[in-house]
């Protein structure tokens, strides 16, 4: 995914979060040696990326808004 694309979907999930009342949260060290992000609502992870092979994580944003939109919609697809 380029970067512009990541900027792209990570801008949609802040907003998201911002309106609907979540928070994210990083794990590890900034900016570039995360180990996970979460995003939280009333103490809940309620998704989440994470690397599984202590490297770095590639945080894929597109994916965490689509998970979350269909969250939001209530699809169960």
């Amino acid at each position: 995914m380029s970067a512009a694309r990541k900027k792209v979907f990570y801008n949609r999930v802040r907003r998201a979060c911002m309106k609907h009342g979540f928070e994210i949260e990083y794990q590890g060290a900034p900016p570039k040696t995360y180990s996970a992000v979460e995003l939280v609502k009333d103490g809940s992870v309620m998704f989440a990326d994470r690397s599984n092979d202590g490297r770095p994580l590639n945080i894929d944003w597109e994916r965490l808004y689509n998970e979350m939109l269909k969250w939001l919609r209530g699809d169960g697809r």
